[in-house]
């Protein structure tokens, strides 16, 4: 998931797969349909901006798929079904894991994230109207687009489709060449192709096929990219992630990964992480490439068709999982979705694609397939026990992770059957017949969710259906119970993860979860698996209890002179004696020190290593980490 905060939009009602294979393209007005809602909206905002309807309609697809989602903003603060922007310092999020966000000048002097106060007074309206009202938002980000072409041609409107190209690439956002002709050849292949799709809201909206003349001339101007490292058989493309000094009084302030070596730098790739992206293809990629958002995944792929856009080379840091640790031994994989709409964008073409890549990657890195190693971001501790709460939990709860770990060649194995304490089980609902249905989320406005397919169970702090929901320490400090908001990951075991039993009651099991006892209900003794394999962690003999990290650093004097130490705070889990945890592998203490290449620093891309070793552990809806001389293992 990208780096803006408080992202929960409306859940569309018909599939996307469905929606690009509906009607044949004219259907509608064959049969003698009125127009739609959204159809009338671009037809009169073309009229009173002059940008060509077909146009409009194609740019607005590749933004956002012709959704509306109320005044929720994507995840990379756009509003609308023109996906205009307005972010704040206080929009960015941490995904590099450092708690160093770019300056609010910063933020406020780049028009690319400010387009809806632009746009607002072109049409001479509030900016928070034009948020909210549909018809308006289309008219005022036709204005805009106009505005530029007016701009960019000596005043004058384009005399044709191709003339359009250059302010079409503008409103990519993008800030290099690639991107912002990769955004532009994307529209114009709409253009070409037509779409048909029914949006969230039910309307019908219909982009015949048009003709476009020779854009060659229009595109910007760029330098040859290399190749992408993907398989053979995917569709791959490289776009370059920013890496540019945003302010040179501190060596911290560029954006948006950390050039590297991997794994020769002694930076081990040990994970694949699965993001969403909260927002369009076209608006993860433009992020990614404006070094004030501060987030990067290596890679970004397409719902539709599988497409696959490669960021960052393999061999360096993405700023993606807000996580230090987790960040250099890791590679980020973004999937175009929403994670409270995934069953409407997780598409098989994106699925397999994908797949495909993480097998590809996985045998170049030697890691290995399994829920251990390839993880979602949910699955990822924030290192900040002050900035734990605000963890994502992208790709959500319609992931679903049974098929793509066949799809992988690596399916869950493990045994059904009744189960007693000490066992280590695997979470495994089956996906298309484990239900679950979510209220509208809070405190941003989002539609409910009905029985979809999900991939996790609820868990309970008694072995009974009434029972509350188990409380979590960093999302309910008070102790209050949990809510079945999707949001609310505290309380929800996912596909593929393994815990310790501790007790069982007739149709129910509990296990030891973020320190405490939680309970699910498994009637039929199918949706927790039985392992025949792991080990498994306690306290050690005369600890009452033992603290949990978010990262495994070195102690503060095991950093080398010249290098300001960072220091690994306590979570809000304490692991009681009398527990017991699945370890995975270990990790000897390390932290990789970066600053921008140009700012000339000493010991600039120094990985310290010290001597403290730790455990990672599936500690609760997260993983987490315990010192090895704080632990003992169990038979």
């Amino acid at each position: 998931m990208l780096s803006f905060r408080g992202v929960c939009s409306a859940v569309i009602a018909v599939g996307l797969a469905a929606g690009l294979s509906g009607l044949p393209v004219g259907a509608a007005s064959a049969a003698g349909t009125a127009p739609s809602p959204s159809q009338r909206d671009f037809a009169d905002a073309a009229t009173a901006s002059g940008v060509p309807e077909p146009l409009l309609l194609a740019l607005s697809y590749q933004v956002s798929r012709w959704d509306d989602h109320g005044t929720a903003p994507s995840a990379s603060g756009g509003y609308g079904l023109m996906h205009l922007t307005d972010v704040s310092v206080a929009d960015i999020d941490d995904a590099r894991g450092l708690g160093e966000p770019p300056s609010a000048e910063l933020i406020a002097g780049d028009e690319s994230l400010h387009r809806l106060t632009a746009a607002a007074r072109l049409v001479g309206a509030p900016a928070d109207l034009v948020k909210a009202d549909r018809a308006l938002n289309i008219t005022a980000g036709a204005t805009l687009l106009a505005d530029r072409a007016r701009t960019l041609d000596s005043g004058a409107l384009p005399d044709d489709l191709a003339g359009w190209y250059p302010a079409v690439a503008w409103y990519s956002g993008s800030t290099q060449a690639s991107g912002a002709n990769a955004f532009a050849d994307d529209v114009y292949e709409s253009l070409r192709s037509g779409i048909t799709r029914t949006t969230n809201t039910g309307d019908l909206v219909i982009l015949p096929p048009t003709a476009v003349p020779p854009i060659a001339k229009a595109r910007l101007l760029e330098t040859n990219a290399p190749a992408a490292e993907c398989p053979a058989e995917l569709n791959c493309r490289w776009i370059p992630a920013a890496y540019q000094w945003t302010n040179p009084a501190n060596t911290n302030a560029y954006g948006n990964y950390d050039p590297a070596d991997r794994p020769a730098d002694g930076n081990k790739i040990r994970y694949i992480v699965i993001h969403d992206t909260e927002g369009p293809y076209a608006a993860a990629i433009a992020s990614a490439q404006n070094p004030l958002t501060v987030v990067a995944a290596h890679y970004v792929i397409r719902s539709s068709d599988g497409e696959v856009t490669q960021m960052i080379r393999t061999k360096d840091i993405g700023w993606h999982a807000g996580n230090r640790n987790i960040n250099s031994e890791s590679i980020g994989i973004e999937h175009e979705g929403i994670a409270k709409e995934g069953a409407t964008w997780y598409t098989e073409a994106m699925y397999r694609s994908s797949a495909a890549l993480v097998k590809y990657l996985a045998a170049r890195y030697r890691i290995p397939l399994d829920r251990t190693h390839i993880v979602g971001h949910d699955d990822v501790e924030r290192s900040n026990p002050a900035t734990l709460a605000g963890s994502h939990w992208d790709p959500g709860p319609f992931w679903d992770w049974d098929h793509y770990m066949s799809l992988l060649g690596a399916p869950v194995s493990e045994r059904p059957g009744r189960v007693h304490p000490g066992d280590i089980v695997t979470i495994s609902p089956d996906f298309a017949t484990n239900k679950q249905s979510f209220p509208a989320c809070s405190p941003k406005p989002c539609t409910a969710v009905s029985g979809q397919a999900s991939n996790f169970v609820y868990l309970r702090t008694e072995p009974r259906e009434d029972a509350p929901l188990i409380s979590d320490p960093v999302l309910q400090p008070g102790g209050a119970p949990g809510t079945p908001n999707a949001e609310d990951w505290g309380n929800k075991a996912v596909t593929g993860r393994r815990y310790v039993v501790a007790e069982t009651s007739r149709e129910w099991i509990a296990i030891w979860y973020g320190g405490s006892e939680a309970w699910i209900f498994d009637p039929r003794h199918d949706r927790v698996l039985v392992s025949c394999d792991g080990r498994k962690i306690a306290p050690a003999e005369g600890l009452a209890s033992i603290p949990v990290y978010g990262k495994a650093i070195p102690d503060p004097a095991e950093y080398p002179a010249g290098i300001t130490p960072d220091i690994a705070l306590p979570l809000q889990y304490r692991i009681p004696a009398g527990q017991q945890y699945v370890a995975g592998e270990p990790h000897r203490a390390s932290d990789y020190y970066a600053r921008f290449d140009g700012a000339n620093v000493p010991l600039n891309h120094t990985l310290v290593r010290g001597t403290q070793v730790y455990l990672r552990i599936s500690l609760a809806h997260r993983w987490g980490f315990v010192k090895l001389s704080d632990v003992t293992f169990v038979r």
